[in-house]
């Protein structure tokens, strides 16, 4: 690792070691004592800044990845437990029954209210290719078609 010096202006200076540019001291973030001979980080703030925002990006990534989706055996089980727990207890539970999967209260409610995870064969369901397939065949307007159709609750 380069340590910092004086240039020909007498200016105190380092070279950074991911861009290899000289830049002023004022451009390098201290380092813990004893690690560097110059007290300064080896990169220069701007790369270093970069380094870190890559790192949380990638972490990021990782953390979006790391959700779990729920099975339908685990759907069915939160289910029958309507009635028979409340919210946080279902919620609780599952973390417990269905090991190291947490699932949050709020989604709890919304499969007890059938908002999601809801049966692909519900009567009152119709699927967006279903509705567009019938719109390719029906004669008349697209809007009179999706009026004839506004009982039923289109799953996407």
């Amino acid at each position: 690792m380069p340590a910092a010096y004086y240039d020909d202006n007498g200016n105190h200076v380092k070279l950074c070691t991911k861009c290899k540019k000289v830049q002023p001291v004022e451009e390098y973030y201290k380092h813990a004592p004893g690690a560097t001979h110059d007290g300064l980080q080896p990169r220069c703030r701007h790369c270093t800044l970069a380094k870190y925002r890559e790192q949380n990006a990638r972490r990021a990534k990782k953390r979006k990845q790391k959700s779990h989706k729920l099975t339908n055996s685990q759907v069915a089980w939160i289910k029958e437990q309507k009635g028979k727990l409340s919210i946080r207890e279902t919620a609780k539970e599952f973390s417990s029954k269905f090991f190291a999967i947490k699932i949050n209260p709020s989604t709890v409610q919304r499969i007890f209210a059938g908002k999601i995870h809801t049966d692909a064969g519900e009567d009152n369901t119709i699927s967006i290719y279903d509705l567009l397939e019938g719109a390719s065949e029906y004669t008349g307007s697209v809007e009179e078609y999706l009026e004839s159709n506004n009982d039923k609750k289109v799953k996407f």
